[in-house]
């Protein structure tokens, strides 16, 4: 708060290893300073999509149209250098001093967060250096040297994992003060040290145990004990335990199989919850139902159940997928409904159970131009592919079993022709995508 607080330091960087709670941190200080009256407008962005470096320039047409939103203006131009000069303006002091007088009180709190390659702020139109700026930035990602290194933050909060009495406050906020007696609380603390001190760890085993009793926390913490080890890397092995446990005691098939689809689909931003049902239903997911609305309800049911389990996150906007018109796209109107998110590393865990039988999904992400198509062909019932540029298909791609096939290009391009052939090999096709 000190440094939001000090009009000398215009960049702050927030930093720590994946599942440590950085998002909900600065959320959280952000609210704090919203209460103290610290800004007038704050604006949240998730630029998650740095991850992709075919992305920068959808990226930073997004980060300057969202702040524009934020700030109640409006381009005049659709260029992006030009509108970049038109929001390095409006976030800028004037010069003229009646101008200036009135813009005094005005302070703007700009969040850019999971930051995983630099990106050029001069670009986008936000100035970060000099007395002339309204705005304060804070950068949140992994990566300590690429905030101070690479985007120039003045300090750098590396944030830890939970250690003793408050991770211990995590878990019974979440778990229920029943932790607290005298059977239960050495085994609670047991299940936390299987936690390693992560967030969100703790707030996902914590939410499946809680009010249980001793027999189902001891059971738990066997079951925290004998999970495999993972090698994806960035997955660290007492995440990958406790979100296994958690998907592990998800009851029934239909939640498992929607969170397993959400994995998939899940590709540095939200799930736009028209897009899910449309799938869903085409996956016969919801074969019981005969009418749209029911099939709306159950899907809205079995998010809440994820969401209810710390699975699934709200969505932070909702840009949609261009596909969806008509009544669908009408079911999710209401603001809490419209997109999910998953957090990256519950999605590693949801990919790694997908790939396996039954389900047997395959995501590939980054195909190349020149992809050697018999490396898809397979057993496989799902395959979601990541292109980097896909202007052609092989004349034929032969998967027997397949059900569900979505190919999606991250760069806008467009493919010039679909052979006739191509879809010989998938007799049991019952969900195709192109976008």
């Amino acid at each position: 708060m000190d440094a939001l607080r000090d009009d000398k330091t215009k960049m702050i960087g927030v930093c720590g290893m994946g599942g440590l709670g950085k998002t909900m941190l600065v959320k959280q200080v952000a609210q704090q300073a919203k209460q103290q009256n610290l800004f007038s407008t704050y604006i949240f962005i998730d630029v998650s999509w740095t991850r992709d470096s075919k992305k920068d320039k959808e990226g930073i047409a997004k980060i300057q149209q969202k702040t524009a939103e934020m700030l109640g203006f409006k381009f005049l131009w659709e260029d992006e250098s030009i509108r970049a000069d038109e929001l390095k303006q409006r976030l800028q002091k004037d010069k003229e001093p009646e101008k200036e007088k009135d813009q005094k009180k005005e302070k703007i709190l700009i969040i850019l967060d999971d930051i995983w390659k630099e990106i050029n702020l001069e670009k986008v139109g936000i100035p970060f250096k000099g007395d002339q700026t309204i705005c304060k930035l804070v950068l949140v990602s992994r990566d300590a040297n690429l905030l101070l290194k690479d985007m120039g933050a003045q300090k750098c909060f590396q944030i830890q994992h939970l250690l003793g009495e408050d991770a211990w406050c995590l878990l019974k906020k979440i778990a229920g003060d029943s932790v607290e007696g005298d059977q239960l609380r050495p085994i609670a603390n047991k299940v936390l040290d299987e936690c390693g001190g992560l967030p969100i760890a703790i707030v996902t085993i914590a939410t499946a145990l809680k009010d249980e009793t001793v027999a189902v926390w001891e059971n738990a913490l066997d079951e925290l004990r004998s999970c495999a080890a993972t090698n994806v890397r960035g997955l660290e092995k007492k995440v990958y335990t406790c979100l296994q446990w958690s998907y592990n005691h998800l009851e029934g098939d239909e939640v498992r199989s929607l969170f397993l689809l959400c994995g998939c689909l899940s590709y540095y931003g939200d799930i736009s919850m028209d897009q899910m049902l449309r799938y869903a239903m085409g996956l016969d997911f919801f074969n019981d139902f005969n009418s749209l609305e029911k099939a709306r309800n159950k899907l809205v049911t079995l998010v809440k159940t994820l969401k209810a389990s710390s699975l699934l996150l709200d969505g932070a906007e909702d840009d949609g997928d261009g596909s969806g018109v008509g009544a669908s796209r009408l079911l999710f109107m209401d603001g809490d409904h419209k997109s999910v998110r998953m957090h990256d590393l519950v999605r590693d865990v949801a990919r790694i159970n997908a790939s396996k039988d039954p389900y047997r999904f395959k995501v590939v992400e980054d195909v190349p131009f020149d992809q050697d198509w018999t490396e898809i062909e397979d057993e496989s019932k799902f395959i979601s592919l990541y292109c980097k540029a896909m202007h052609e298909l092989p004349l034929r791609l032969v998967c027997l079993k397949l059900q569900f096939f979505i190919l999606q290009s991250n760069n806008g391009a467009s493919l010039n022709t679909i052979p006739n052939t191509f879809f010989e090999g998938m007799s049991q096709l019952k969900v195709l995508a192109f976008t």
